[in-house]
């Protein structure tokens, strides 16, 4: 009977623990719906591009036009005799065994 008496005291304390309210929150509280919104800063980082960038891009747009250039021309150095034949037609064997 003791322990039976023992058993349930400690469980109404336990229990009753989880019963009480938690302790009002005040307005400095930062979880209290009345307080005041924390400070806002001004952007210290900027989304223009910075030196490295700029030189990335004005490298990549020479290789751009040079590509367009060698695509439209074909190469600029070289001899006469070293550019592609566009009027010669290929040679055609026809192996009948």
């Amino acid at each position: 009977m003791t322990r039976l008496f023992i058993f349930t005291f400690l469980a109404t304390v336990l229990l009753g623990g989880c019963a009480t309210a938690p302790p009002p929150l005040t307005a400095a509280h930062p979880a209290s719906p009345d307080a005041p919104e924390g400070a806002r800063l001004a952007r210290q980082t900027s989304l223009r591009p910075d030196d490295a960038t700029r030189k990335s891009h004005a490298l990549l747009s020479a290789a751009q036009k040079e590509q367009e250039h060698w695509d439209a021309y074909g190469p600029v150095s070289g001899t006469p005799e070293d550019a592609p034949k566009t009027d010669a037609k290929p040679e055609m064997s026809h192996d009948h065994h």
